[in-house]
Formats: C-alpha cells, structure tokens, sequence
C-alpha cells in the first residue's frame, strides 16, 4: 500500500489499526478468562480433598450426636464428647488447612464458636462470638448444602468451605473449615506480563489513531488549500495533478469553458471588475451542476474545466447539465458595479467521450480543439469534437446539425395524407429536413442517429415546430401533423410552447402530434399526464410506426389516441407475406374497437392500397398519391 494511497484514503490505515486494536482486546478478554480458568481449574484440584475431608468430620460428628436432641446443649455439658469432637477438628490441620472449628447461632441470630479445633494458643472459647464477612453465611440456612467462600489474596487464594450439620431439617451446627491455595506464580507472571502488554499495546494504537487523525484532518486541510482556487473556490490545476489518475474518465463527459472577450473586460473595467466576473461565472457553473457529481475546476485564467458524470450509454442527462450552465451565463446579469450590470458569453468544448483516449491530456485536447472551433465561429457557441464519418456511410456531425439551426437551414418538407373514401387530402406530415451549405437536401436518417439523446434533438424539435406554426398561420385551412419523440413529451420547454400555441385560435385542433411507438412512452414518468393534458388543450394525437417494435395496446386506449399510423415496413410487406398481413388485420380489428383511427404508411402502388381498403383502414400516406414538397399544393 503506498504512502499516496494511504494519505488519500486515510480511512483504511484507521480501520486497519481498530481492527488490531479489537482483536488485541478480544485477545486481552481471552486471556482474563484464562486466567480466570486456571484459577477455577487450581481451586477445583485443592479443594477436592479438603471438601472429601469435611464431608466425613460431618458425618462423624452427626453420628456421635445421633442420640442427642440438643446439639448444642449436649456438647457444652459432655466433656467427654466435646474433647472427642475437639480431637476430630485438631486432625483436620495441616499445612494449607488453618483452623477448623464448630459453630452455632444463637436465639438473637449471633454466630458464635462451640469447638475450636486451633493450638491452644490460638483457641478461640466457647460462645465466643463469630462476626461473618459475607452474606453467604446465611444462605447455608435457606440452602442446607455445603458453602465455598473465596477470598482471593495477593499471592493466594482463601477459602472457607462451610457443611451443615443438620437435626430435624434444622441447621443446628456449622462445620467451618479455613484453607489456603496458593497461586502458580510463574504462571500468573506469565499471565500478567501478556494482559499488561495487550493493555499497553492497545493504548499506543489509540494513541497512535489519535495522532494520525489530526495529521489527517491538518493535511486534508492543507491540500484542500492548496487545491482550491483561492479567488473562485473551484478547484485548481493542482487537484487535476493529484486526481487525473484516480478520475475514470469514461463516467464523464469533459468541458472545457472559456469567457469570450475577457481580456476585453479587465481592459474597459479593470482587473478588479475582471475578478468579480471570474466568481460570478465560477459560482453560476457552479449552481448548474451537480454536487458531489460533477467537478469543476479554473483551468487557468478566463478557462473552466468541468468534468459532468453520465450515463455510458446515455448523455441526455449531462448534456442537460451543460445546457443550463451555457443558457444561465447568457441570461445572466453580471454585476460590475452597485449599480452597473453587464452581459457576459461563453464559447464551450465537449469531448463527449474522454474514456476513449488514453490519457487526460490526450481527453482535454479534443475538447479543447472543440472550444476552438466554437471560438472561431464567432463564439457564445457549444461545439462538440466529433471524429470525420465514414465518407461511405455519410452522418452529420452534431456540429453540421447546431449550424444548421443556427443559419436556418432547417426546412420542412410536406407529404399528404389522403382519405381513403374518397382518395382526397385530409392533412399532411411536416417532414424534416436540412439544406447542406452545398444545397443537398439531408433526410431524418442522417440527423437523429447523431443527435439522439442530446439537448441539439429539443433544439430541432422546437425548430419544426416554430416553422408548422408558422405555417398553420399562413394557412387558416390547413391540417398539419409534426414528429415527437418521448424526450419531447417530458421536456417543460417543448410542453410550453404547445401549451402558448393551444392558447391561440385554430391552431392547436389543426396541430397533430405524432409520437414514435416506443417502451420510452410508458417508461418515462409524467409521459401519460402530459399526453392527457395536450389533448384536452385540442391536439390530436398519433401513434407513429406502431407495429415495428414494443406495442401496447392497452396505452393506447389509456393516453386516448386519436390515429394509430401502422409502421411502412410492415405494410410494404402486406401483398406476400402472410404475417404482415395478419398483423395488420390485428391492428384494425383493435382500433376500430377502440374507435381509433388507422392511418397506413408507405402506400406505393395500387395494389398494396387495393389490399388495405379490403381492411377498411381510413386513411393513407405514400408516393402513390403524393412525394414530399417544399411547400402545400
């Protein structure tokens, strides 16, 4: 484990020390409890004998009182008896058994001594009182079995080992027999040397914790200074230094940002003015991202870097972080001044793909040759470095698509679509396309594979729509249908602008809505709400390509379509494959239950309309009645 490693991740070296300190106090617990079993296991080995020894006195002293009906009485008043008994105790001494007498309690509940079995110098006389040190001497009068009394000394442990001698069911005597066991010394050093050492052990390492906690919070906070620009509290060029290594580039898409005319404002306001646009636009980024998700760094002077977490498969989300960070610096009033406010742009690079290079130099590049373009395009621009096409297989880039909204090169074309009854117009399709700078006119195939899941596809949608209300107002009797993809039905700015046109006159009952069939319709939260509330505001609405891929019927009649627009693929197919055919069947069937229009795509020749009129299908759209055109006929 290196020392970096251990410095930037200093949780692991503190739980590896509490490990060791745990286990070195399980181990500590385990020894007292040794400790504690030896001392039983020793206790048990010497007063095996000694409990052996009480047992028989016992039995001997209760059989020289078997004719006795006073126990106490009988041994005071019989010298005889009581020297025999004073003889029985005085053999019970010996090295390690100290004294061992006869004791009664009087009427008051006083012990007091009737033999004592001691040296005479030593003797204690009778009725002299006994004064107890432990409650345990009365249990032998609620228990009537034998009772051991530990005293643990220093060296030694004493004990008391107390028999009943009972008459009647009475306790009327107490055998008490005082010994000694004295302790393995080379075992209990041994014993303590390790519990002293656990001890001593475990206190360094919590000091040790301690003191490197502190050291940790001293130089977090010495590197936190060190990698915080001081004047917009982003982090520096010095944090990329010390992460880029643990950054896994392919969890993010890389930004690299630069405020347009810079040097303009520190020139015509000083650099003081220039300072306060630096914060401002550092605090903006920011307020637009996301904590503790995305990471924002000034890269050097007027430039950001931000690095904004996304999905591998799906940008639409880091995109939306990126679009408000460019759409809040453009609406933004930048304070100069108590009373002055200025507007500040910016021009941005995106390397939608960092992970792909091989380092994060080689990743900031490519965004970087991304800002580039965007400054040489006149700037306030977000360009996206995207690598050339396959010259075979021409897409455009998502750059070509931003320019051509940009210059207005986006156009609609328009295809009817006729009644079948009486093979008249009833409305048509606005169709997008592009006009490329050398006048080629660029299909819906070459767009949105390119920009699907970008903010550029909400940017061309909200175009088409601008340019079918523009339409709808030049021609009051026309009806007019226009694409949306699921994204589209959960996006506010795209729902606001529906929602402005359904406010005006004959426009929203003019305006239908078709939604590619898709699981995203179900999926999408909020998707069935608003499709509910545009057709309350008048819209009509379609389902378009349905039969090419997740059908759910039942949706259908829950978000109350209107058209269901059977995918071509499927009716081009409808003269000699049977299942097509079967398919579409199937379709009708439910939609006319539903009462639900059915619109067929794709209609081609007389034949393939010969065989969908056989259905009764209401309505039609392909080259046999009309090709997209610029404009109305």
């Amino acid at each position: 484990m290196s020392t970096k490693f251990i410095i930037r991740n200093p949780s692991y070296l503190i739980a590896f020390s509490l490990l060791i300190s745990i286990s070195l106090g399980i181990l500590l617990y385990g020894t007292i409890k040794l400790e504690k079993k030896f001392e039983k296991k020793m206790l048990d080995i010497s007063t095996s004998d000694v409990i052996s020894i009480s047992k028989n006195s016992s039995e001997v002293i209760t059989s020289l009182l078997k004719d006795s009906k006073d126990y106490v009485t009988d041994i005071k008043t019989n010298p005889k008896l009581y020297k025999i008994i004073e003889g029985n105790l005085s053999i019970l001494l010996t090295k390690n058994i100290k004294y061992a007498y006869l004791l009664y309690r009087d009427k008051r509940g006083v012990f007091r001594f009737l033999i004592d079995g001691a040296p005479e110098e030593d003797k204690a006389f009778v009725n002299q009182k006994f004064d107890i040190d432990s409650p345990k001497w009365l249990e032998i009068f609620t228990e009537k079995k034998p009772v051991l009394i530990k005293q643990p000394l220093l060296h030694q442990l004493s004990i008391t080992y107390l028999v009943p001698i009972i008459y009647k069911d009475n306790v009327e005597l107490i055998l008490a027999i005082d010994f000694s066991v004295e302790k393995v010394e080379d075992i209990n050093q041994i014993i303590s040397v390790i519990k002293y050492a656990i001890i001593t052990i475990i206190f360094i390492i919590i000091l040790f914790i301690i003191a490197f906690i502190i050291q940790t919070i001293k130089y977090i906070t010495v590197k936190k200074n060190a990698f915080i620009d001081k004047l917009t509290n982003v982090y520096n060029r010095n944090y990329l230094q010390e992460s880029k290594d643990f950054i896994n580039l392919t969890d993010y898409i890389l930004v690299a940002l630069d405020i347009d005319y810079f040097k303009k404002i520190n020139d015509t306001y000083g650099h003081d003015v220039g300072d306060k646009i630096l914060k401002q636009i550092a605090n903006t980024i920011q307020f637009c991202v996301r904590k503790n998700e995305d990471i924002v760094v000034r890269y050097g002077g007027e430039e950001f870097l931000a690095l904004i977490r996304t999905k591998r498969k799906n940008h639409l989300q880091a995109l939306n972080v990126l679009e408000r960070i460019f759409t809040t610096i453009q609406e933004k009033k930048f304070k100069i001044s108590s009373e002055e406010f200025i507007n500040v742009t910016v021009s941005i690079g995106v390397n939608l793909y960092p992970g792909k290079s091989r380092t994060f130099q080689d990743a900031f590049k490519l965004a970087d040759i991304a800002l580039y373009n965007a400054k040489n395009k006149g700037r306030d621009k977000i360009e996206i470095f995207s690598n050339e096409q396959d010259s075979n297989n021409f897409y455009m880039t998502i750059n070509d698509v931003k320019d051509a909204i940009e210059e207005n090169r986006v156009t609609c074309f328009y295809q009817k679509i006729i009644d079948n009854k009486n093979k008249q117009e009833s409305h048509y399709e606005a169709l997008l396309r592009i006009i490329a700078r050398n006048g080629d006119i660029i299909t819906p195939d070459k767009i949105f594979p390119v920009i699907k899941g970008t903010f550029i596809s909400r940017n061309i949608t909200k175009k088409v729509l601008e340019i079918c209300y523009g339409k709808l107002k030049e021609n009051p009797n026309v009806y007019l249908n226009v694409n949306l993809n699921p994204q589209d039905i959960i996006n506010d700015s795209i729902l606001t602008i529906l929602k402005n046109y359904a406010n005006e006159e004959n426009i929203a009952n003019r305006l239908g809505l078709e939604i590619v069939e898709s699981e995203d319709i179900i999926n999408y939260d909020g998707s069935k709400r608003n499709l509910l509330m545009l057709k309350n505001l008048g819209y009509k609405l379609y389902i378009d390509d349905f039969g090419s891929g997740y059908s759910n019927f039942i949706y259908l009649t829950e978000i109350k379509t209107d058209y269901i627009k059977i995918d071509g693929s499927i009716i081009k197919k409808i003269l000699e494959d049977k299942v097509s055919y079967l398919v579409v069947k199937s379709i009708v069937n439910f939609a006319k239950e539903a009462n639900i229009k059915v619109v067929a795509e794709y209609v081609s020749s007389q034949e393939i309309y010969e065989k969908i009129s056989e259905l009764d299908i209401e309505y039609s759209q392909g080259y046999l009645f009309h090709q997209p055109k610029k404009d109305f006929d």
